[in-house]
């Protein structure tokens, strides 16, 4: 794998994680105004959240990391391998075929 290949799916992770947290949060209204209060408390209205702000963010961190749970981005790219023969959704998974999981 080049730097590049490496740049790329670090890149592709994040803009996914982003994307999904974005759909979540417009989903839910409550949410989306207790993360902007936050950021208006800690960072201000006008300012750009900075890397020494993330210790002062912990519902926005709360908000991360339940997006991750609900839309995990990196078993999506392992592949996973069935120890015994399977039915999942009513197919059958042979022992020892290789799986990527895809929402």
């Amino acid at each position: 794998m080049s730097n590049l290949d490496m740049v790329v799916a670090g890149s592709d992770t994040s803009s996914s994680t982003i994307e999904f947290a974005m759909a979540e949060i417009m989903q839910k209204p409550e949410v989306m105004k207790r993360v902007q209060e936050e950021l208006e408390i800690v960072v201000g209205k006008d300012n750009i959240v900075e890397e020494s702000h993330i210790h002062h963010l912990p519902y926005l961190h709360a908000v991360m990391k339940e997006v991750l749970r609900l839309h995990p981005v990196l078993p999506l790219l392992v592949p996973h391998c069935p120890s015994e023969t399977s039915i999942v959704g009513g197919h059958t998974i042979p022992k020892g075929s290789i799986m990527f999981v895809n929402e």
